[in-house]
């Protein structure tokens, strides 16, 4: 063709397509949801909202309509019986869930806006075979973590005509997370669906397991309303008492990573 590569297998010679920032079975989901509020994208690339959803061309017809066709049909699934639902603070939540559909779904999704606005894609380059369900080991490296997203205050000085007092987590976004760690802040993944954040460490892969051990440790004993996610369990409880919304949606605005 003209040089390109599919994005996840490699391939040259195979039909291109359009890959969606958000699946489009997704986004009418979430759309329908809105009450006739227009959907905006956040682009940090242009430091700017966008009307239409991004898109980038570089997926080839069988890794879209297949292995990662699956990671949408279970992540909508996922969203009508989990997902959909604006949760109020100090709300009971249980999430029911497929560990590694539910990783792989994540990370694609930060795979797809790390190309979309040309930040980590080396970070993600080693998970491909996880993602595509090739190599279940290959994404021990990541840790996984949900807290939950709640209504909150607009603060009166950032308040403008047409805004709102109380902002709700009704969209879904992408972008990064600062964390405060005691060796210094690090960067981590975040994937909002709505009022769930799920929260991606990617660790090095000469990490002791005690080290990853003690990361861990010392995440949840910072945000105490988290819960890691794992491989062994398929259920979470917690409450919905951990991220404010607004505070979420203006950092996730600042935080990014350049790669060169």
């Amino acid at each position: 063709m003209d040089g390109w590569a599919c994005a996840f297998c490699g391939s040259t010679d195979l039909k291109r397509t359009k890959e969606h920032l958000w699946p489009a079975s997704l986004h009418r989901r979430t759309v329908a949801l809105q009450d006739g509020i227009e959907q905006k994208f956040w682009l940090a690339s242009l430091d700017k909202a966008l009307s239409n959803e991004p898109i980038i061309r570089d997926v080839c017809a069988v890794c879209n309509n297949g292995e990662l066709s699956k990671l949408d049909n279970y992540i909508c699934t996922a969203f009508d019986h989990h997902f959909s639902i604006i949760r109020e603070r100090g709300e009971e939540v249980i999430l029911e869930y497929d560990y590694h559909l539910l990783k792989r779904w994540l990370l694609k999704i930060s795979y797809n806006s790390a190309r979309i606005n040309k930040s980590d894609v080396p970070v993600f380059e080693p998970l491909i075979p996880y993602i595509m369900g090739q190599n279940m080991t290959a994404g021990r490296t990541v840790k996984l973590f949900l807290e939950m997203t709640y209504p909150s205050k607009v603060p009166p000085a950032e308040m403008q005509d047409g805004m709102p007092s109380i902002v709700r987590p009704a969209i879904n976004r992408v972008g990064f997370f600062g964390y405060d760690a005691s060796n210094g802040v690090n960067m981590l993944r975040a994937v909002h669906l709505r009022s769930f954040s799920f929260l991606l460490a990617f660790l090095p892969g000469s990490a002791t397991a005690a080290s990853v051990n003690a990361f861990v440790a010392e995440f949840l004993s910072r945000r105490p309303s988290a819960r890691e996610l794992r491989a062994s369990t398929s259920r979470a409880t917690l409450l919905c008492d951990g991220i404010d919304c607004w505070a979420s949606i203006t950092s996730g605005m600042m935080h990014r990573i350049e790669f060169k």
